[in-house]
C-alpha cells in the first residue's frame, strides 16, 4: 500500500496542502490541468467566482467519469461475450 504524501499546490491563486498517494509528477500534471481549466472558465465568463468555476469543473469531471465508466462497462461486457463465444468455438 502506497503511503500518502503532503503535496503543496497553488490552485486559482490559493495555496492548498493535499494528501496524495500519487507521485509529485502526477500531482503536478493534475494541478496544471486544474489551473488551465479555471483560467479557461474565467476567460469564458469573467463574472464567475473561483468557487463557481470550481463547481462547474467538478460537475464536468464527474460527468466525464460517468461516461468513461459506462464505456468501460460496455467494453468489459463485449469482451465477456467475446470470450464466451471463443470457449464455444473450442
Amino acid at each position: 500500500m502506497q503511503e500518502q504524501m503532503r503535496y503543496k499546490a497553488q490552485i486559482g491563486g490559493k495555496e492548498y496542502t493535499i494528501l496524495a498517494k500519487q507521485s509529485p509528477a502526477h500531482m503536478d500534471a493534475v494541478i496544471s490541468l486544474v489551473n488551465q481549466q479555471l483560467d479557461q472558465l474565467e476567460m469564458l465568463d469573467p463574472s464567475l467566482s473561483v468557487e463557481d468555476r470550481a463547481i462547474l469543473m467538478a460537475v464536468n469531471a464527474l460527468s466525464d467519469q460517468i461516461i468513461k465508466e459506462k464505456r468501460i462497462y460496455q467494453l468489459e461486457e463485449a469482451l465477456g461475450l467475446q470470450s464466451e463465444s471463443l470457449k464455444q468455438d473450442s
